[in-house]
């Protein structure tokens, strides 16, 4: 399977490339370009800025995917820029537990429902990082 990873070399993103290799899947990821991984050449890398719409077409035009996993993407702008640049048949959002509100013992994912909540696109800044998580959900409404 051919899976596009937005993110990947950092924290838990470098267990799940590995893993996704291991299973023998044709990995790509997407970054900035500034932090240094350790897949070599079983990866093939593309340079991207998420935080913006035309770099993210010009990055991933033309290529198309099984599966994109975005790691990184923060807020509604990075899912937009996401969603109208990547050509894939399924798209998976990393978020967070930030996006619960208030936080308890034994939370479920439909503790939070991104689809009744009005969405506002925004950027990286406009929120505390608990509301455009929140509104990164949203997005995907």
């Amino acid at each position: 399977m051919k899976v596009l990873v937005i993110g990947g070399t950092r924290f838990f993103g470098i267990h799940m490339v590995n893993e996704l290799l291991a299973e023998g899947h044709d990995v790509t990821i997407a970054t900035r370009g500034k932090a240094a991984d350790e897949y070599g050449n079983r990866v093939r890398r593309i340079i991207i800025d998420q935080t913006n719409g035309t770099s993210m077409k010009n990055a991933l035009s033309g290529r198309h995917y099984d599966v994109a996993i975005d790691k990184i993407a923060y807020c509604s702008n990075d899912i937009k820029y996401a969603m109208e640049a990547v050509e894939c048949d399924k798209y998976i959002h990393t978020s967070s537990t930030s996006v619960y509100e208030p936080k308890h013992m034994n939370t479920v994912e439909s503790d939070f429902d991104g689809a009744s909540k009005e969405l506002i696109w925004c950027d990286r800044t406009a929120f505390p990082y608990e509301e455009i998580k929140r509104q990164a959900e949203c997005a995907l409404r």
